[in-house]
């Protein structure tokens, strides 16, 4: 049955303005319709943890009659202390979203075709079951695959299990790398990265890196900038922001630093220089927990004073010499200083370079040695989940218990470039491939070659709950649930400093045929004769979850959340060998769980121990020399520098500038309402996405006002913009909070499917960009293409 939103709240007796609004259309079950003209209207409340990102914010779902029509925090949730940004209160579209599947769909036709039949569930595993019983008998396991979109929960953990137990290592998880990431694993090899404290720091300089709208939790750092803003007359902090773009976490510091993209890296060497000439820099630190710092000819220091001179960083940056030197010397001289690194303003292909030296600020400014700062993350009291992990070298993707610092890179930073590591015969021939939680088609720069990639693959399994972009290149497409439907646990949160588990329950039952992800996997295994669930008790996800979490009670460590009790009155009842909540057995212990939303240690993680073998390794010429030949598989096709430039100035050539008048470096960024691009398929984020611009459910470009007057644009004029791989034509929003050198065009729009309120709406700017990936990473870049921009004709 659908129904517009507005006459489904007003049938549950709903009026005025929450009912008012957008009349989009809801899809309910049939059987619903009569609860709604007739029920008792009797409310209920279902806690469970959201779904749109991998924040893991509790929430509070408001039911009548067994019918979900509000979202709202859990106030007890550590993360987000009951507040919810607007994809959380969004949920419910993508529960009633009218173009959901309802049943396995089978491809018609050529691939690449959107064209469907229908067929049971049933036949669907079966032919999967045959397919997968074939590669076995064959002693062909490895020609098996899984993509999957992680959004830091156990089911990726199930999947890369029922990987491996089939004898394949091709597991290959979707996500973005956590802040600081990419330089402490090469700074360190610290993974995940160390957790930090941003109430303990007096200076934060953020390199690119927007807490504010983009993981790791936007809700969680929203709520700490409120109450840093607060007291800043009273601490006198600084926040500084260096980006190209004006993005919220710049709006919220107390200075924006424009910078060129790419050069972020300069920049941050460039303060260093600084620090070490005017000797303020942690000397303690630097003689005990270092490496490669000032012990021989090609050393950090060396690199620094020799090629990072402000004068020379200015040039490079666009920065002022003057605030360069203003900005080194209050960081180093700051009590507390925290230098953040990551995020989209990062992708390019000097990400890695990037992170390692904004790290090395953080070891030369006595960050590492404030006490609390920086914390390290505690294992779960269960067994250690596995690594899906890549050998920079030999291309070989694995799932072991710990990565190699020197050979060793996590799975997902190259899982977009899955096509380049087959074409260099790095990756083997697969026959079956299943792809669950991520559209790869729509969120690549390389779309050609991941259709050639996919179109040979035998068989392509995904799992989706619409029609999107990849689902032409499938075989089968299963329905699958969403968050409200399902069970499963959100993992801790990467970069916070405490650990928490948020438990996914379902509000309803799984509406129209759709089945969890977890759930089909765990009757695959079955079927293939293969144990998945802890000591084989169990057939369901539901019992996967509680078996993982058996191992939690058994701990005695941590407690289900809690309201009003402070963290020093918890302290004083653990001294007693008291608990806030008693449970003798594990059903009151699950029971708790699936009442007050999650689990979580309270406090903070305990200090980082520099007293560990733990070395901070300073980035130098011969060791980004060495790097850049052992992980050259990373960058197939890339080209070559030649000749006796250093290979740091070789990375430094990418930091374009504009030619013309009308060139520019395209520069995508995200929004809070649609940071992987999922939100389009949601109305109420498509208009929350445009609500600063003003540019309501289309793509937008931004330009600063001296290129604008250049080419004779006003604020509204259409624009072609031009790049070697095509056009698209944009309304221009002129704004002086991007630098001149960029055109900032927002990502999330475009789409060919997912929906009606996705398809066909706005543009996707990916579209444009030319294949270019960070040398260093293999991670793919998103602002190493140059566009012309023509004032369209009327």
């Amino acid at each position: 049955m659908k129904i517009t939103r507005r006459d489904f709240l007003q049938m549950l007796g709903v009026t005025g303005a929450v009912a008012g609004g957008l009349s989009q259309v809801w899809a309910i079950p049939d059987n619903w319709a009569e609860k709604l003209r007739y029920g008792p209207r009797i409310e209920t409340w279902k806690v469970s943890t959201c779904g749109q990102c991998p924040a893991g914010c509790g929430i509070r779902v408001r039911l009548i009659d067994g019918i979900p029509v509000r979202i709202l925090g859990n106030p007890i949730a550590p993360v987000n202390g009951g507040f919810t940004c607007p994809m959380g209160e969004a949920g419910l579209e993508l529960l009633y979203l009218p173009d959901r599947i309802h049943q396995p769909m089978r491809r018609k036709g050529k691939k690449g075709e959107s064209a469907w039949e229908p067929v049971s569930w049933e036949d669907a595993l079966g032919q999967i079951t045959q397919g997968l019983q074939g590669l076995v008998k064959n002693k062909q396991a490895d020609r098996f695959g899984f993509l999957m979109g992680d959004r830091n929960t156990l089911l990726t953990h199930l999947a890369g299990d029922f990987v491996t137990r089939l004898g394949s290592a091709n597991f290959f998880p979707w996500r973005a790398p956590a802040i600081n990431e990419l330089g402490f694993w090469q700074a360190f090899g610290e993974y995940p990265p160390l957790a930090f404290d941003l109430e303990k720091t007096d200076y934060l300089i953020t390199f690119g890196t927007d807490l504010l709208e983009e993981p790791p939790s936007p809700v969680y750092f929203n709520r700490l900038y409120g109450k840093m803003k607060e007291s800043r007359p009273r601490t006198g902090l600084k926040m500084v922001h260096v980006d190209a773009r004006m993005s919220q976490a710049g709006k919220n510091a107390t200075e924006w630093v424009q910078v060129r993209p790419g050069s972020m890296g300069v920049l941050a060497l460039g303060m260093a220089n600084v620090i070490l000439r005017d000797k303020n820099f942690d000397e303690e630190f630097v003689a005990r927990h270092t490496q490669s710092f000032g012990d021989g000819k090609e050393d950090f220091r060396s690199l620094v004073t020799r090629d990072y001179p402000p004068d020379k960083v200015s040039d490079i940056t666009g920065v002022p010499a003057e605030n360069l030197l203003r900005m080194a010397r209050g960081f180093s001289s700051a009590k507390a200083p925290l230098a953040l690194s990551g995020g989209t303003p990062d992708r390019n292909v000097t990400a890695l370079f990037t992170q390692w030296a904004v790290a090395s600020l953080n070891a030369l400014s006595r960050s590492f040695s404030v006490k609390g700062l920086w914390r390290e993350p505690v294992p779960l009291p269960w067994d250690p989940l596995p690594i899906p992990s890549v050998n920079a070298r030999s291309g070989a993707f694995s799932i072991k218990p710990q990565m190699a610092p020197d050979a060793d890179l996590p799975a997902y930073w190259v899982s977009e470039d899955l096509p380049h590591l087959r074409s260099a015969g790095k990756l083997p021939g697969l026959d079956l491939l299943m792809i669950a939680q991520v559209d790869p088609l729509y969120r690549v720069t390389d779309r050609k070659q991941w259709q050639d990639w996919l179109a040979p693959i035998s068989q392509v399994v995904q799992f989706a709950t619409v029609i999107d972009d990849t689902s032409p290149y499938a075989d089968l497409v299963l329905p699958t649930t969403m968050y409200l439907e399902q069970w499963d646990v959100t993992l801790p949160v990467p970069n916070l400093p405490f650990s928490q588990l948020g438990l996914q329950q379902p509000a309803v039952p799984p509406l129209n045929g759709a089945r969890p992800v977890g759930d089909v996997l765990l009757q695959l295994a079955k079927g293939m004769g293969v144990p998945l669930l802890p000591g084989n008790s169990g057939k369901s996800y539901e019992d996967y979850v509680q078996a993982r979490m058996t191992p939690v009670f058994a701990s005695g460590k941590g407690t289900p959340f809690f309201e009003a009790v402070s963290l020093e009155f918890l302290g004083e009842l653990r001294k007693r060998g008291w608990q806030v909540y008693s449970y003798p057995a594990f059903s009151d212990f699950w029971r708790l769980l699936q009442e007050k939303g999650g689990w979580w240690d309270p406090g903070e993680y305990p200090e980082v121990d520099w007293k560990r073998k733990r070395k901070f390794a300073f980035p130098t010429t011969p060791r980004i020399k060495a790097l850049l030949k052992e992980r050259s598989l990373l960058s197939p096709g890339q080209d070559e520098q030649k000749g006796d430039t250093s290979p740091q100035k070789q990375m430094e050539t990418h930091i374009r500038q504009p030619e013309t008048p009308d060139s520019f470096l395209l520069a995508p960024f995200t929004t809070l309402m649609n940071m992987t691009g999922e939100g389009a398929s949601q109305p109420l984020l498509q208009e929350l996405s445009g609500l600063y611009s003003r540019m309501y459910w289309k793509t937008w470009a931004e330009m600063h006002p001296e290129r604008a007057k250049k080419l004779s644009l006003k604020d509204g004029d259409l624009v072609h913009v031009v790049s070697g791989k095509g056009s698209v034509t944009l309304p221009v929003k002129i704004v002086p909070t991007v630098s001149s050198e960029i055109l900032g065009v927002p990502f999330g729009e475009g789409h060919k499917e997912s929906g009606r309120y996705a398809r066909n709406i706005g543009t996707n700017i990916l579209a444009l960009i030319d294949y270019r990936v960070d040398p260093l990473s293999g991670r793919s870049s998103w602002q190493s293409t140059r566009v012309r921009v023509e004032k369209a004709r009327n």
